[in-house]
Order: structure tokens, then C-alpha cells, then sequence
């Protein structure tokens, strides 16, 4: 093997340090964009990071979050071996055989009793990543389980599905080429630093910047055009925009002509969505509305970069939709700039199909949901556990995932981990959910195990990457070698075909003529191919009429409605006026945040020490007209559930809206949120739209 950046080496004037170049894992790293980084580590422990010059995506860049990798990996609360809760639910240790012989005879006996269907497997952001998922799909069709879900019920595939429907895949904005962008429920100076490097060097081009989103977050602030709308209306906001766009006839007519179809409904459609009446719908001035619609649509190329804000409503596969129709109509699909496809890497399928006995979990419910992921929907699962609707589950293995601070209606979660037969949970740490397991087991970290993955998501630049396992792995477990062994143990064995993970690996490269050696040697780690523009003008779009398909024969024969169209969320002053007399705040919550990534690292001091405790963000003039003060405590209420943290008063919000942070276990928004109100196509919670409440508590605090 020839000399590269990618092998571990020595420190140059440290000769006891070696180098590892790698890459970081701790936010959107987990979708394809990670940064790279340098690993120092002296007798097997990791000692410090830097950011890595040269890398394709950081340059040289790392956030407050990778430079405190090594806390998280010499954590003393770390799991490092199994561990078995005893009889008066102590946890105990144990030997890894130990673990899978428990794991092994419980998994038999609930196939045996209920049937192969009543086991759920769950995988999370922080566990298996998404080109080693298809093994763990493997093991769960093997065992005969078609419960196999991803942290994708309440993330990012509302998003791929409504695009798959409208235009035949999910493009990405092509941000260091576009004219005008926006970011709509996108924050990527708190949630993506990187992105920050790329729009700084657009806007030097004159590029137009417009912010969608319900706070006057830093990005907002910096922004040409900020529309900050009511949680929950963006269907509207989209629909409003095609309004002024259509009417004044700033769409691409050409396109629309030759590559679209529903057209003419969309245009007697949107007559209902006019500025002004968007504009009660959802707090944007209509002035402000037909000047981001002039502005996007008359600076081509133009590109849309939505968060997954947009998705966790109720409303939220539509918003999506709309946003999709919006790029099309403007002829700013798969060009230079605008929205481009961007096929991920050629890679070794995995799973073999094997028929089950039982749909799975939401099949029934949310049937397109199931027919673009072939996935469980998650947020059943409580009501399968706690009502056997449409069959019990009574068993649910959850790797890197902590259902118990991140799933709505935390109470309900709690209440149905505690009814099941078998609870396993392998994670860093011992999480909120771990500590309600019956087996916990300890898994490595991203920098403990060979990876590969694409970055075609993140930017739209198609190009695969790897890291080397730059750490041994002690009595820790990789995901892969997990599933692999219980496979074995089970007696699937035979039918889960690489025995290494390292053959895994190669398994999955080999279309790509090299191995996990090969892409080590490449620069930098990757493989690059060449952006390619307009590919639909040779095959069509990946669409039933081949065309983008505004108005969907596909959702009106699920019985679902053709064009993107607004419903008000699930609770709202309008929807719920009733509920909105005791509770009259709109509650929103699941913003990125540097500190934090989800429900991770608040265990960890230095990370405990950028953002100590959760807080309540409410407008400082309506807090004076309560009487409230900056740090006070307060209770935020909600139809489920109670919790208490202190405020924090701010210009962000709307005089209407609250905002508290998720992923704290002391004061868990998900305890007010809500499942029983999805989004009816894609199952998606609303986590971005609930009504509150909020009430003094009659202590004293400094």
C-alpha cells in the first residue's frame, strides 16, 4: 500500500503521538458531510483534534464539538462492557457471551410466543451509518421482522418522499453557483459551519440570501429578506410564492411546457393563496412575500436548501412538496446553481427479500411512507406496544438512538419501553432510554471502526469518502460485528455473508472496481465523479410520466390530495380555538444548536459548560406584560404534559410563539409534544408547531 494521507503515523517532533486523519462525526456529519479532522493519540488514547487542511468539505475548519472528541471517547461514564439489570433493576456487568446468550434466548422466545413480527429494531443517527444499514435490515428480514425503522420517521425522508413523487429524487442546491438561495428552516451557522464558508463566498458574488424560519436566528440576521412566519404555515408561505410568481409571470415557461404536467390545475389552485391572505395564514407581510417571490424567481439560478424543520409537521410532506414544485416551475431544476440530482455511489446491494408474515408497523397508515423507504414508522410503535394495534411488540433492540428525549409524547414512550418483554440498547453512554433496558451494550464511536460514506446529500457534490479506524476498539463492539454475531448466534449465520467488516466493506465497493485499501490511497480519501446538469433532457425524470409532476395521479389514488395544498397543524389558534383559550402560546422546539446534537453530550462537562441548562425562549415584551424575568422559572405546559426550566427573554420570537431546546432530560419538551396528530402521508410528528402554555412558579431564585 502505498504512502497517503490516510495512515496512522507518526507525529513529526512527537515521536510517542501518532496522526490519524479522519473525519468528525457530531452533527450533519451524520448525513454525509462530515468535516475532516486530525486525531492525536499517544498509548491508544486520543489526545486532541484539529481541523484538517486540505479536506474538500471543512478546509481546515472544526467546531466547538470535534475539538471535544476526546472527552467523549475518555468519558469515565462510558459504557465499556454489557451490562444486565438484576431483579431490584440494578445493572451489573457482564461478558459479551454472557450478553449474547441472554439477547439470543430472548429474541427466540418472543418469535416463538408472539411471532417474528413483534420484534422492532430501531437505528438512530448516532448508530449505524446508512451504508452498513442494509445489514441490519439483512438480520431483521432474516429473523422474519419487517419492524426495521431509522431515525427517517421523523427525519429528512418526508423530505426524500414528497421530491421522489414530484421530480423522481431528491435534488440539493448547488450553493457556490447560485444567484439567489434560500434557506428555508435552515440555520446552518448553528447546525453546518461549513455551509457558512460556501455562503460567504457566494454572497461575494452577489448572490441574494432570503431566511425562511419562525426565529431571527444569526443567519436570519444576516440575510437580504427575512420571512419570519408562523410555525406551521410554510405550505402557505411555498403556495403564496407560486401565487406571485404565476400570476406576474416569472416562471419558465419553456420548462413548464415541456416537463411538467398538472400545470394548469397548480395555476387555479393557487388563486386561493394570494399575498394578502397567505399573509393572515402566516404573519408575513405580503410585501414581503411578492418580494422574495420577484427575488427568487428573477435571479437564475436560484436554489431552495430546506432543514428538516419544514418536515415535522403535521402539514409537512406538502411544504416539502410545494417547495419541490416551487424549483421546477422557476426552471431551476438539475441546472448549474439551482436544485441538482446527484445519484449517490454505485454500491453492492445488500438485503435479500424474504416474505413476512405481518406488514410492518404504519404500512397500513402510511402506505407511501412504507413503499419509498420499505421501512417501519417509528412513532406507531408505542401504540403497537401499549394497545397491539395492528400486533403487539414485545420486543425492541435500539442501537444509537434515545427514544425516551427525542420521540414525541415522552410519556407515552416511557410508559411503552417499560411494558415491553425484552428492552436492548447499545449506545456511548447510558441514556435516558438505556437506563429502561434490560441488556445495555457498549458500542464503539465513529473513530473505532473502518467507514465509508457519500456526500452527495450535503451539497450536491458526488463524491464517496472513507475513514480509518484510528483507535482500537477494546471490549466495545462496532455495529456491524453486532449484528453479525447475533446473525451467528441465531443460526443465520451462513445467509449474512462477509465475515469481517472490512469484507463487508469491500462487499459494498466492489461495482466501484477498488476496496477499502484502494479509496484510502484516492486524495484525500475519496473517489470523485464529475457534476453532471440537465441529465432529465436524455431519460426523463424518475417519474410515472417521466415529467415533474405538480399535480400527482400517485397521491390522488392513495387518496390523497394531488397538489401541494395547506392544512392548518394539528393544535393552532385557528384549527383548536379551544384549546388555544388555556393555551395560547405556539410552542416550537428541535433547533440545532453548536453545544449539542440532539440528546448527546450533556453528560460531558466541557460541553455542559457552553450551554448549562435548557431554557425557554419567549419575546421579551410579552414576558413583560406577564411579568416574567429574564431567569425566572417557569413551568411550560402543554395538553400532555408539564416541565420547568428558567426564561430567556429575546427579540427572536413572535410575541405568540415560545421556543424550548430538546434533548434535556431535566426539563423534556417531548413530554408536551404530540403523536396521535401526524402528518397523514408520511407519519411525521409536529414537532415545530404545538400550543403551550406558560405559568410562574411561586419560588425564589436568584
Amino acid at each position: 500500500m502505498g504512502d497517503n494521507n490516510w495512515q496512522v503515523k507518526l507525529c513529526e517532533g512527537m515521536p510517542e503521538v501518532k496522526l490519524a486523519q479522519s473525519v468528525c462525526d457530531m452533527c450533519n456529519g451524520n448525513c454525509g458531510g462530515s468535516c475532516g479532522i486530525n486525531l492525536f493519540i499517544k498509548k491508544d488514547m486520543l489526545i486532541k483534534t484539529s481541523g484538517r487542511q486540505g479536506h474538500p468539505l471543512s478546509h481546515g475548519y472544526i467546531c466547538a464539538k470535534g475539538r471535544l472528541i476526546p472527552e467523549i471517547l475518555n468519558a469515565p461514564d462510558r459504557l465499556r462492557h454489557p451490562l444486565k439489570k438484576d431483579g431490584k433493576g440494578r445493572f451489573r456487568e457482564i461478558s459479551w457471551d454472557e450478553a449474547f446468550s441472554l439477547i439470543t434466548r430472548q429474541l427466540k422466545d418472543i418469535k416463538a410466543k408472539y411471532g417474528a413480527e413483534s420484534l422492532a429494531v430501531h437505528v438512530g443517527h448516532a448508530g449505524v451509518r446508512k451504508e452498513f444499514t442494509p445489514y441490519v435490515e439483512l438480520f431483521c428480514r432474516l429473523f422474519g421482522t419487517p419492524n426495521f425503522s431509522t431515525s427517517g420517521s421523523h427525519c429528512y425522508l418526508s423530505k426524500l418522499i414528497a421530491n421522489e413523487i414530484t421530480c423522481g429524487g431528491l435534488p440539493v442546491p448547488d450553493l457556490p453557483n447560485s444567484k439567489c438561495i434560500i434557506f428555508w428552516g435552515y440555520n446552518p451557522k448553528e447546525s453546518y459551519p461549513p455551509v457558512k464558508r460556501i455562503i460567504n463566498e457566494a454572497r461575494k458574488k452577489g448572490a441574494g440570501l432570503i431566511v425562511v424560519d419562525p426565529r431571527a436566528t444569526s443567519t436570519a440576521r444576516e440575510s437580504d429578506l427575512h420571512l419570519q412566519l408562523r410555525p406551521g404555515t410554510d405550505t402557505a408561505l411555498a403556495l403564496g410564492l407560486l401565487n406571485v410568481i404565476i400570476g406576474e409571470n416569472l416562471y419558465d415557461r419553456e420548462f413548464v411546457d415541456k416537463w411538467a404536467i398538472g400545470f394548469g390545475e397548480l395555476l387555479q389552485h393557487i388563486r386561493q393563496y394570494p399575498p394578502e391572505e397567505v399573509a393572515k395564514i402566516t404573519w408575513v407581510p405580503a410585501d414581503k412575500i411578492r418580494k422574495a417571490a420577484r427575488m427568487y424567481a428573477s435571479c437564475k439560478p436560484a436554489s431552495i436548501a430546506s432543514g428538516i424543520a419544514p418536515e415535522l409537521l403535521t402539514n409537512g410532506f406538502q411544504a416539502e412538496r410545494a417547495m419541490s414544485v416551487l424549483q421546477a416551475i422557476t426552471g431551476n431544476l438539475d441546472i448549474p446553481g439551482g436544485a441538482i440530482f446527484t445519484p449517490p455511489p454505485k454500491l453492492s446491494p445488500v438485503l435479500v427479500e424474504t416474505a413476512t408474515e405481518k406488514p410492518a408497523i404504519g404500512k397500513e397508515e402510511f402506505p407511501l411512507f412504507h413503499k419509498y423507504t420499505n421501512r417501519a414508522q417509528a412513532n406507531l410503535y408505542p401504540r403497537a406496544i401499549l394497545e397491539g394495534r395492528p400486533y403487539p411488540i414485545k420486543g425492541l433492540i435500539v442501537v444509537g438512538s434515545n427514544p425516551v428525549l427525542t420521540w414525541p409524547d415522552a410519556g407515552k414512550v416511557k410508559r411503552a419501553l417499560g411494558k415491553l418483554e425484552f428492552l436492548a440498547v447499545m449506545d456511548l453512554f447510558l441514556t435516558e432510554t438505556a437506563k429502561l433496558a434490560d441488556l445495555v451494550l457498549p458500542a464503539a464511536t465513529f473513530w473505532e471502526r473502518d467507514e465509508i460514506w457519500d456526500h452527495s446529500y450535503i451539497i450536491g457534490d458526488p463524491r464517496l469518502g472513507m475513514a480509518q479506524k484510528a483507535l482500537p476498539v477494546g471490549d466495545v463492539m462496532t455495529d456491524w460485528a453486532f449484528w453479525r454475531e447475533l446473525a451467528t448466534r441465531l443460526g443465520y449465520g451462513h445467509e449474512f455473508p462477509p465475515k469481517t467488516e472490512y469484507e463487508a466493506i469491500n462487499f459494498r465497493l466492489k461495482p466501484l472496481g477498488l476496496d477499502f485499501e484502494q479509496l484510502a490511497e484516492c486524495p484525500n480519501g475519496y473517489i470523485y465523479q464529475e457534476k453532471q446538469y440537465k441529465k432529465y433532457e436524455e431519460e426523463g425524470f424518475n417519474t410515472p410520466s417521466g415529467k415533474v409532476e405538480i399535480y400527482s395521479k400517485q397521491l390522488e389514488n392513495h387518496g390523497y390530495y394531488p397538489l401541494p395544498t395547506y392544512h392548518e397543524p394539528g393544535e393552532s389558534p385557528w384549527s383548536t380555538p379551544e384549546i388555544a383559550r388555556d393555551y395560547p402560546f405556539i410552542l416550537s422546539t428541535g433547533a440545532r444548536a453548536l453545544s449539542y446534537i440532539h440528546s448527546r453530550y450533556r453528560n460531558l462537562p466541557s460541553f455542559r459548560k457552553r450551554a448549562y441548562e435548557p431554557l425557554v425562549e419567549m419575546n421579551r415584551k410579552t414576558a413583560e406584560k406577564l411579568k416574567i424575568k429574564d431567569g425566572e422559572l417557569l413551568a411550560v405546559e402543554s395538553l400532555r404534559g408539564r416541565i420547568e426550566l428558567k426564561a430567556k427573554l429575546t427579540e427572536e420570537l413572535h410575541p405568540q410563539v415560545i421556543y424550548v431546546p430538546h434533548g434535556w432530560a431535566e426539563a423534556n419538551v417531548n413530554l408536551l409534544t404530540d403523536d396521535t396528530v401526524l402528518d397523514p402521508v408520511t407519519g411525521f410528528p409536529a414537532f415545530r408547531a404545538l400550543l403551550a402554555r406558560v405559568r410562574k412558579i411561586n419560588l425564589s431564585h436568584p
